[in-house]
């Protein structure tokens, strides 16, 4: 993917210490390009944060997916890093210029990415006050396939401090990992803490069927993915509970080798839904069975009719409602949140 797929419209709030009292200032519109401080902290020292958010377009309208999650993210990402984070007025008023600047009918789903980065620079880090919030977005497929999965078992994936929000620096040595694990016929990285716990993949969290439980780690130790919480709460519409807890990676070779785990499954807001079919672990490859539960599939079908079809299926899910946006589509103006 190249960077020209980033659509033109971008929002942009200047934010400074010596020029505002509080907070970023109202976004304004402004094509994307030009030069970027290469003194920056965010360039020298990596004081940058951002989320992953999805739009979507159906019956004249366009839904913002959870955009108050989202925020509620980015809040706790700009604490990590001690970055002045816009409220939810502003952060939404700058998703919607930017939705309303790029979505047409060649383009009736876009990724969003948020961002807030520190501006000022010198030779140490975070001398200077000084942020950028901007919003660009790009139209981009969510996948929904099959994967194989690599185990790492040498790499942490993060610091603590970092392990629950979207730090820019937690993606550079994933990034270089991931490639690595491509190299080996792998799409991604099974990441594990220094115990042998299971995190989560890079850019995606994970699920496992073992004995007839569905399971998934506890937060703490890794990214509270917006597309996993809402697997989780459509998964409870159809009765169905999943416990949170430890699962070391022996339980899930085990489970494998011995038909226990009969499926595996991620969740990302970026790839969407994505079956596990192989693993890979310490230069063995492990075939994984598809055995998907039932309310598994009666989810992700209850998650694409709520992408799809948001104006009437929004009806009946109250929480999803109360947690996204949903505006006019560009032909007519305004909205309100539902």
């Amino acid at each position: 993917m190249s960077g020209t797929d980033w659509l033109p419209h971008v929002a942009v709030s200047h934010y400074s210490e010596a020029s505002s009292d509080y907070g970023p200032p109202a976004p304004s519109v402004n094509a994307i390009g030009g030069e970027a401080q290469i003194t920056a902290d965010a360039v020298q020292f990596g004081f940058s944060v951002f989320e992953g958010m999805r739009v979507y377009a159906a019956e004249g309208r366009y839904l913002v997916f959870r955009a108050r999650d989202h925020h509620e993210r980015l809040v706790r990402s700009c604490c990590a890093l001690e970055l002045p984070c816009p409220g939810y007025e502003t952060f939404l008023a700058a998703i919607r210029l930017v939705v309303e600047g790029n979505l047409d009918a060649s383009t009736p789903c876009l990724y969003v990415r948020p961002l807030v980065f520190a501006t000022s620079g010198g030779i140490m880090a975070q001398q200077g006050r000084a942020c950028t919030f901007a919003v660009v977005s790009m139209p981009f497929a969510v996948h929904n396939g099959d994967i194989r999965v690599l185990v790492d078992t040498r790499n942490l994936r993060t610091v603590p401090a970092f392990s629950a929000v979207k730090t820019a620096a937690n993606y550079a040595s994933a990034s270089l990992i991931t490639r690595a694990a491509q190299r080996e016929g792998c799409n991604t990285v099974l990441w594990l803490d220094g115990n042998g716990l299971v995190q989560e993949c890079t850019t995606t969290n994970v699920f496992f069927c073992i004995r007839g439980e569905l399971c998934t780690p506890g937060l703490g130790g890794i990214l509270p993915g917006v597309t996993r919480m809402t697997m989780m709460e459509l998964l409870q519409d159809q009765g169905e509970t999943v416990l949170e807890r430890d699962i070391h990676i022996d339980e899930v070779v085990d489970g494998v080798r011995s038909g226990d785990l009969s499926y595996f499954f991620t969740t990302s807001t970026a790839m969407g839904i994505n079956r596990v079919t192989h693993l890979k672990h310490l230069g063995s490859e492990y075939e994984i069975a598809d055995e998907c539960p039932s309310s598994v599939i009666a989810a992700k079908e209850t998650y694409g009719l709520i992408t799809r079809e948001f104006p009437r299926a929004m009806a009946t899910h109250s929480v999803i409602r109360e947690r996204s946006y949903v505006g006019d589509a560009p032909d007519g103006r305004g909205g309100s949140e539902r």
